[in-house]
């Protein structure tokens, strides 16, 4: 990399790690949730066929590893932790998957 260019990549990769830190807002959370029809089967604060978010905040609020678990079953799916009902896999972009985890798990502060 030339010299030169050193500087720009440090300020942009700066710029992405900032932008990839700061919490999702709640209107850009229910985009997210459309995007991927999460509403056919999650409400934010009731359940439907699945638990709601809010639910789902509260289970995993005190784990460290909440990020990872969460993106795990929306894209590989989930059986059994809910009830009888299975969470099919859900195709989640990769830029979108972190948001909408984060989001999700931000509900239990509303």
């Amino acid at each position: 990399m030339s010299p030169r260019l050193i500087p720009l990549f440090l300020a942009l990769a700066a710029a992405a790690a900032a932008q990839a830190d700061e919490p999702v807002g709640y209107q850009e959370g229910l985009r997210l949730m459309q995007k991927y029809h999460c509403q056919q089967c999650h409400a934010i604060d009731k359940n439907l066929s699945g638990p709601s978010l809010r639910a789902v905040a509260k289970r995993y609020a005190s784990d460290p590893n909440a990020r990872g678990e969460v993106a795990t079953n929306i894209l590989n799916g989930s059986t059994g932790a809910w009830g009888p009902v299975p969470m099919p896999p859900v195709q989640v972009s990769k830029e979108d998957l972190r948001p909408l985890v984060d989001w999700i798990l931000s509900l239990t502060n509303t």
